[in-house]
C-alpha cells in the first residue's frame, strides 16, 4: 500500500473553483488524459513527459490546455495527491495563459455523496494521521498472522488476499476526515461541486460518459444549471438524487455508454443529433474503457462512428500498462505514450 499520510492540503483561491469557460476556440495545443483512477504517479509521469510540469512540480506548459476526463477518485491509492496537484496546477496554468479542465465524472459525484463502493483503503489512509497509520499496520500484521494460523500445525492454509483487503477497507483510519473533505464544506467537495459537466474547444465536445440529444437540448449553460440544482438537492447521499436526473440517468452525461458499445443506426443518429445540437463535430468521452470493447486494448484510445466519437479511457493504472494520452495540435489528434512516441489517431473535423 502506497500511503502518504497527512499530506499538505492545497490552499484554495478565494473563489473556490474559478469559473470555467464552457466554450472557446480550439487552443494551439490541447492535452487530454482519460480517467485517472487515483493514479497520482501516472499523472506526474504524463505531465512531465508532455512538458507540462517541471520536476520541481511547477507548471511549464505555457498556454497549453490540459483536459482530464474525470474519475480522479477511486480504485487507486493516491486520489488526494492527484486532486491536490490538479487544483494547484490549474492556478499556475491560468497565470501562464493556459487552462486545466477537470471534468465531472460519475466517481466524483458518488464519492462526494457518500457512495464509497469503489473507494480503496489507501484513499482513506491518505486522510489519516501518522499515529493512525502506524496502528493500522500493526493491527493488519496481527490479523494476517491470525489468518495464517499456528506456524507448526500441518494444514491447508487458505488464500488470504481477499480477506486482508476486506479487513483493510473495514478498518482503514481516515474515513471521517475523508468524508469531511469530500463534503459540501470540504476542500475537495467544494471544488468538485464546481467541475464542468461538458464544454467545447472549437468543434470538440468533452463530456465524461456521453451526451444524448435529450440532455444536449439543455446546452452547455443549461447542463451547468442542472448540475447545481442536483448538488443543491442533497447534502449527503448519492441515493437521494433523482434516478432519472442529470447525475444518475443511465443515459445522462456521467453514465452514457451507448455510443461506445453499440453500432445500431439509432445510436449513430443520436450521436449526430447531439453533436448538431451542441454545434460540435466530435465528442470525446471517458468512462467506458477501451479494452472492454471487442478488439479493444488497454492503453489504446478508440475511434467510433467514423471518428465522431473518441474514447479516452485507456485503463490507467492497470498492472503492466503504461497508458497513453491524446495531444490535439495542428489539426490532428495524436496518441502520446509515456516513451514519448506519437501517432496520428484522426484529424480534427472542422465545421
Amino acid at each position: 500500500m502506497d500511503v502518504q499520510s497527512e499530506p499538505a492540503a492545497v490552499e484554495l483561491p478565494q473563489e473556490v473553483c474559478p469559473a470555467y469557460t464552457l466554450e472557446q476556440e480550439l487552443p494551439a495545443r490541447v492535452v487530454v488524459i482519460g480517467d485517472l483512477n487515483a493514479q497520482h504517479n501516472l499523472l506526474v509521469r504524463f505531465l512531465q513527459g508532455m512538458k507540462l510540469m517541471k520536476r520541481s512540480g511547477a507548471w511549464c506548459g505555457g498556454k497549453t490546455v490540459l483536459v482530464q476526463m474525470g474519475d480522479i477518485p477511486n480504485r487507486g491509492g493516491t486520489s488526494r495527491a492527484a486532486m491536490d496537484l490538479m487544483i494547484r496546477l490549474r492556478m499556475e496554468a491560468r497565470e501562464a495563459g493556459g487552462e486545466i479542465y477537470w471534468l465531472l465524472g460519475n466517481h466524483e459525484v458518488m464519492t462526494a455523496l457518500g457512495h464509497e463502493a469503489y473507494v480503496s483503503a489507501d484513499e482513506y489512509l491518505e486522510f489519516a494521521t501518522h499515529p493512525e497509520v502506524d496502528q493500522f499496520y500493526l493491527d493488519r500484521t496481527r490479523f494476517m498472522y491470525e489468518l495464517l494460523g499456528p506456524p507448526d500445525r500441518p494444514q491447508y492454509v487458505e488464500p488470504m488476499g481477499g480477506r486482508v483487503r476486506a479487513w483493510e477497507e473495514a478498518n482503514a483510519p481516515g474515513k471521517a476526515a475523508f468524508r469531511a473533505a469530500l463534503g459540501p464544506d470540504g476542500v475537495y467537495g467544494a471544488y468538485i461541486r464546481r467541475l464542468p459537466v461538458a464544454f467545447k474547444l472549437g468543434t470538440l465536445l468533452f463530456v465524461h460518459g456521453g451526451l444524448s440529444p435529450q440532455w444536449a437540448d439543455l446546452g452547455l449553460e443549461g447542463l451547468e444549471e442542472e448540475a447545481q440544482q442536483c448538488w443543491a438537492s442533497t447534502d449527503r447521499f448519492y441515493q437521494a438524487l433523482d434516478p432519472n436526473g442529470l447525475f444518475r440517468d443511465p443515459l445522462g452525461p456521467l453514465w452514457h455508454r451507448a455510443y461506445c458499445v453499440a453500432n445500431a443506426k439509432v445510436v449513430r443518429e443520436d450521436l449526430q443529433a447531439a453533436l448538431r445540437q451542441m454545434g460540435a463535430r466530435q465528442m470525446l468521452v471517458g468512462h467506458t474503457r477501451t479494452d472492454t470493447l471487442v478488439g479493444g486494448r488497454p492503453s489504446v484510445p478508440i475511434l467510433r462512428h467514423r471518428g465522431r466519437l473518441v474514447m479516452t479511457d485507456v485503463g490507467l493504472g492497470e498492472p503492466g500498462e503504461g497508458g497513453s494520452a491524446l495531444v490535439v495540435e495542428r489539426g490532428k489528434i495524436e496518441v502520446w505514450s509515456p516513451g514519448g512516441e506519437r501517432s496520428v489517431l484522426t484529424s480534427v473535423k472542422k465545421r
